[in-house]
């Protein structure tokens, strides 16, 4: 029987079909590729019933931009058909306990907040962000309903991008190799997925690669997927939503709860990239995994 306790390595093991890292590098690519062209598919021809509707026309920008983060379930459609019937093993396997699962979902959810927020307060200290005070989208509790419709998506996307790179090649490559090894690996592809991203450098993908061992650290420490899966979208919907940057170079602009402006040195604040391209995000993340270390040696996950 699944339980909590039980190791997502050793589940992984299970598998009928157990990929090395060649063929797990090359699953990869097509099951991003399958998601991204049944996704676009589906959501272009759901966009074409409604787009004379007088919803659409009224909100075309945050409709569309929630149909770009809702693709990426498609990604996770074809994770779970290969796990399902490849593998032969069950989706709860890759770290989808039922067992308080909106609880482990909501800590993590509240961890992600917490790292960004500190990140921004940093920020904020160093007076290297203001507040904009002639903001061009809606800001404050008249970007309510598109934040929360927004947030949606981030939960979407957050989900998909563990369950590929953690729930699913992690897992994997630690039952071939070892966890350490599958930690790292995932961390490092995570970093290179954003190479395409606009206005990235090389802070950005180290950050990214920092923030993948962070959640891949906590899916290895608790045995459960759900805390890095509201921590990644925490992590994203603070970012844009809450405190109005850009989020890995993508600036949406349907909303946020507060708009801030990057008014210091790109390299300590991440400029147009938005806070992952920052030293500041650097010396966040890495206090963060430096803390599960000595969180892990006080036994606090086993408890």
């Amino acid at each position: 029987m699944l339980t909590q306790k039980t190791s997502l390595v050793d589940e992984a093991k299970k598998s009928r079909i157990l990929p090395n890292i060649i063929l797990a590098l090359i699953l990869i690519p097509i099951f991003l590729t399958v998601g991204s062209i049944v996704g676009t598919v589906v959501t272009h021809l759901i966009m074409r019933i409604f787009k004379r509707t007088s919803i659409f026309i009224e909100n075309k920008v945050l409709i569309t931009s929630l149909a770009t983060l809702v693709t990426f379930a498609f990604t996770s459609f074809t994770v779970f058909l290969w796990v399902k019937f490849a593998e032969k093993r069950k989706i709860a396997s890759m770290g989808f306990h039922k067992d308080n699962w909106f609880k482990k979902y909501a800590i993590g959810f509240l961890i992600g907040l917490a790292l960004m927020s500190t990140i921004v307060l940093i920020l904020f200290m160093l007076g290297y962000v203001k507040i904009e005070t002639k903001p061009i989208q809606p800001v404050g509790l008249s970007a309510i309903v598109p934040i929360l419709v927004i947030l949606i998506g981030w939960i979407i996307q957050g989900a998909t991008e563990e369950i590929l790179t953690r729930g699913w090649l992690m897992n994997i490559l630690g039952a071939k190799y070892n966890i350490a090894f599958g930690l790292i690996v995932s961390s490092i592809l995570f970093g290179l997925l954003h190479l395409s991203n606009d206005n990235v450098n090389y802070i950005a993908i180290l950050n990214i690669m920092l923030s993948g061992a962070v959640f891949g650290l906590f899916a290895i420490k608790t045995n459960n997927l759900w805390i890095a899966c509201g921590m990644h979208t925490a992590w994203n919907f603070a970012q844009g939503n809450l405190f109005g940057f850009e989020v890995s170079g993508q600036d949406f602009q349907i909303g946020s709860l507060i708009d801030f402006n990057s008014t210091g040195h790109d390299l300590i604040t991440g400029g147009v990239f938005g806070p992952e391209a920052g030293l500041a995000s650097t010396f966040v993340l890495v206090i963060c995994i430096l803390i599960i270390f000595f969180l892990d040696k006080k036994g606090v996950f086993a408890k």
